[in-house]
C-alpha cells in the first residue's frame, strides 16, 4: 500500500487540534520579514511565499519516507504558493508521486481540506483517491473575508494604491468572496454589528451547514461573536461552529483587522 502525506503552507489554520492522520501532514512555511527591520513610516510585517526551492527541498526530503504526496496550497490569487509547488513538482527526480491542488482558498478552509486529505490518506486511500476527495470538497466550501486595511489587497494586485488609500479613508468595511479561487467584492459595511448581519444573512442561505468558522484578526480579541454563534446554534444545532485567532502568516497577508468566514456544505463531509 502506497503511503501518502499532505504538504501545505503555513497559512492553513486547522479546526480539531488532532484529526486522524495529522502525522502525514507537513507545512512548507511563509517568511514572516521582521518588522523592527522595515525603514518606513508605519512598519508593518511583510510576508514573503515559499519560492520553487522551498517547495523542492519538501519534495526531496518527503520522498524518502512516502511514496506519494499531496501539496494543497492556498488561493492562487492570494500567493504565487502553487504555481511555485507546481514547478517543484516538475523538476523533482520523481523519488515520490506528486500532485499539487490549488484549494482556492486559505486558514480554516484550507485546514479543513488538509483534515479531509490527512483522513482519506490515514484510511489507506491511493494519492489519486485522495486529491479526488480534496477536489470534489473545493466547491462545497465558502470564505467571506472582512478586510478593512485594504493597502494589503494592493500588494497582491487586487486594488490599485490609491484605490486602497481612498476605501480606508472612507472607513468602509468591505466584505470579498472567494470565488473559484478569486477575491469578489459583495459588499461594504460601516460597523462589526453591520458585518455579522451580513455573515448571518450569508448562513441562512444554507440548509444544512457541516461546519462553520469564524476567523479572528489578531487585533480583535473583544470581537463581539456570541450574536453570531447563538444564531448558528439556534437555527443548525447540528453544525459544528468553530472561531479561531488568525496566525501571523494570516494577519500579515491579510491585515491584523481582517475578520473571515469559512461555510462547508454538508455533503463536505463525505
Amino acid at each position: 500500500m502506497a503511503r501518502v502525506c499532505i504538504l501545505t503552507d503555513s497559512t492553513a489554520q486547522f479546526t480539531r487540534p488532532d484529526f486522524p492522520g495529522q502525522d502525514r501532514v507537513y507545512l512548507v512555511p511563509f517568511r514572516l520579514q521582521n518588522a523592527a527591520q522595515e525603514e518606513t513610516p508605519a512598519p508593518r510585517p511583510r510576508i514573503t511565499p515559499p519560492t520553487v526551492q522551498d517547495f523542492a527541498r519538501f519534495f526531496g526530503e518527503l520522498g524518502r519516507e512516502y511514496d506519494a504526496i499531496l501539496a494543497v496550497t492556498l488561493a492562487a490569487s492570494l500567493s504565487p504558493a502553487a504555481e511555485h509547488a507546481r514547478r517543484a513538482a516538475a523538476g523533482c527526480n520523481k523519488h515520490a508521486e506528486i500532485e499539487v491542488v490549488d484549494s482556492g482558498t486559505t486558514a480554516a478552509g484550507l485546514g479543513l481540506l488538509v483534515q479531509a486529505a490527512a483522513e482519506a490518506a490515514a484510511a489507506g486511500a491511493s494519492l489519486a483517491e485522495v486529491e479526488a476527495r480534496v477536489r470534489s470538497a473545493i466547491p462545497r466550501l465558502y470564505l467571506l473575508l472582512c478586510i478593512p486595511e485594504l493597502t494589503y489587497l494592493t500588494e497582491a494586485g487586487h486594488l490599485t494604491p490609491a484605490q486602497a488609500v481612498v476605501g480606508e479613508m472612507l472607513g468602509l468595511m468591505p466584505i470579498f468572496s472567494l470565488e473559484e479561487g478569486r477575491l469578489m467584492p459583495m459588499e461594504k459595511v460601516r460597523t462589526q454589528r453591520h458585518l455579522f448581519e451580513s455573515f448571518q444573512e450569508f448562513i441562512s442561505e444554507f440548509d444544512r451547514p457541516y461546519h462553520i468558522a469564524l476567523m479572528r484578526g489578531v487585533n480583535h480579541d473583544t470581537l463581539r461573536t456570541r450574536p453570531l454563534r447563538e444564531y448558528v446554534q439556534e437555527f443548525f444545532p447540528e453544525t459544528r461552529f468553530t472561531e479561531h485567532n488568525m496566525n501571523a502568516h494570516l494577519a500579515a497577508l491579510l491585515g491584523p483587522q481582517s475578520i473571515g468566514l469559512i461555510v462547508v456544505e454538508k455533503s463536505f463531509e463525505r
